[in-house]
């Protein structure tokens, strides 16, 4: 093999092997977020909201109890985290269900950022800082370790290849009608996981406020 058609090879094998990856991830990303196997214990429970009951199941795939599932994967320390808001078509959605969407977003994120950004407050505390500037640093850097997406391509063979969703990186996925959600459920299919998953978006928001509920999220941020 010539010198060209050598370099030709190694061209090719460059460009395939990420789209190789990438593709691998794409099909392996319901796996990583839809347990095969049944969860060791579950809880039903009622969350009353807006003069309206809530019936959630909370599962545990990894201790046997949700709520040390739900507080060992909130509270554990994380480099980065990346909250799933839902289907690309809800960018530009109008309408009721739109609206409790953006509600439901808006409130797990300030609770994700809220849990990132503890470790940046206490160590600003240490440092000699005041509460308030503690609390700045702390929202500061949660910021930057965040990042909010919609369940395209890319971020569907990151969570495949287990680039998201890890002891590092933590994930949150909220999985609504439009992500074809057929039950009301949290719980933590892995480590560096936790599925928010709601036949309906009142009760999506719902299971929001019971996240916060157990983890008693009184963080400052």
């Amino acid at each position: 093999m010539d010198k060209k058609a050598l370099i030709i090879v190694i061209m090719g094998i460059l460009i395939l092997a990420p789209v190789g990856v990438l593709s691998y991830g794409y099909a392996n990303y319901s796996s990583q977020i839809y347990p095969a196997k049944n969860p060791l214990a579950v809880k039903q429970v009622i969350i009353p909201y807006n003069q309206k009951e809530y019936p959630i199941s909370l599962q545990s795939y990894l201790t046997g109890d949700p709520a040390v599932d739900l507080n060992i994967t909130l509270r554990s320390i994380y480099e980065r985290a990346t909250i799933i808001i839902g289907d690309p078509s809800l960018k530009d959605c109008k309408g009721e269900a739109c609206v409790w969407r953006t509600r439901t977003a808006s409130e797990l994120g300030a609770t994700i950022g809220a849990l990132m950004g503890r470790k940046y407050y206490y160590e600003a505390l240490m440092k000699g800082e005041d509460n308030s500037t503690a609390a700045a640093i702390a929202s500061k850097e949660a910021r930057a370790r965040v990042d909010v997406k919609y369940l395209a391509f890319f971020p569907k063979a990151m969570i495949g290849i287990g680039r998201i969703g890890n002891k590092k990186h933590l994930l949150v996925m909220l999985v609504g009608p439009k992500e074809g959600a057929t039950v009301n459920r949290i719980y933590a299919p892995k480590p560096g996981v936790l599925i928010l998953e709601a036949t309906d978006e009142e009760t999506l928001f719902a299971e929001v406020l019971l996240v916060k509920t157990i983890i008693n999220s009184q963080v400052k941020g």
